[in-house]
């Protein structure tokens, strides 16, 4: 399980690309996700951004939210210990944006992505848009390249509604089996006053939950890292949740940008040994 917040976007200068005058890069500096940024076309000159943050920072993630992205686009992110771009921390190479989502079984021999366990565009709006490239350790560092090779994008141009750099947190001791996901269906309704009580519904997006518990941290995990969650992203910030940092036919299902929906406090059940809840709510 990794944990990572918080989001150093907010502190970072945003350069490079070509981005629509209404739907400018800044926009990514919003964390309302709805407000997006949009390139002026799908050329990879203008499908590119830079994030040169404030000062150095431990960089675990990069991750692109509430994008448009196509199913077949790569992507590729540079982390560099300075802001000139000269000095090289780490390199993801190009990958799919999109991992394999399908497992086998769910698929039939005939299908064409039965092998792979991709999606396609024609099936894009049914899932939660996130791309995320795990570092294979934090880097203390200054900037951040992201490309987007996306010339076949059948919109003509990428948008972005968030883009998350942050620290990746993972403790010691993994979350005790019992974790529970579901979903937080916000769907209202209206009763008629006729006889039968006809009812109306005025259907939401679902929104992702988990909630775990570490119950094995150190005393340094508890409070420089567990309480630090409470103290920095209280109920509103943005915190990246994944089971499995590599890639797998279920990780995409079990990542998400959430929030916490409540604290708990830190637990000292025992000599040397702490323990603490969390509990997630994803943002849409």
């Amino acid at each position: 399980m990794t944990l990572c917040w918080p989001n150093h976007i907010d502190e970072a200068a945003l350069s490079g690309g070509g981005w629509e005058a209404a739907l400018p890069l800044d926009q990514l500096l919003n964390p309302v996700m709805a407000d997006q940024a949009r390139t002026l076309d799908a050329d990879p000159a203008n499908t590119q951004f830079t994030a040169t943050l404030s000062r150095s920072r431990p960089i675990g993630v990069v991750a692109l939210a509430k994008h448009n992205i196509s199913t077949t686009a790569e992507w590729r992110v540079r982390v560099y210990f300075d802001a000139a771009g000269n000095d090289l921390a780490w390199d993801s190479g190009w990958g799919q944006v999109w991992p394999s989502i399908y497992a086998t079984s769910e698929l039939e021999w005939e299908y064409d992505n039965f092998w792979t366990g991709t999606i396609d565009d024609d099936e894009r709006t049914d899932f939660t848009a996130l791309a995320t490239m795990f570092l294979d350790s934090p880097q203390i560092a200054r900037r951040i390249d992201v490309e987007i090779s996306d010339a076949g994008n059948p919109d003509g141009y990428v948008t972005l509604g968030r883009c998350l750099i942050s620290d990746a947190w993972q403790p010691e001791y993994n979350m005790a089996y019992g974790v529970t996901y579901g979903y937080d269906i916000g769907t209202e309704f209206e009763t008629a006053g006729d006889p039968g009580m006809t009812e109306y519904a005025d259907p939401k997006t679902p929104k992702r939950t988990v909630t775990f518990a570490l119950k094995h941290l150190s005393q340094e995990e508890g409070f420089r890292r567990a309480l630090a969650l409470q103290r920095t992203q209280g109920l509103h910030g943005e915190v990246l949740y994944t089971e499995s940092a590599e890639a797998n036919q279920s990780s995409f299902a079990k990542t998400f940008i959430g929030r916490q929906v409540s604290v708990d406090p830190l637990e000292h059940p025992y000599y040397a040994n702490y323990a603490n809840s969390i509990s997630l709510k994803e943002i849409l």
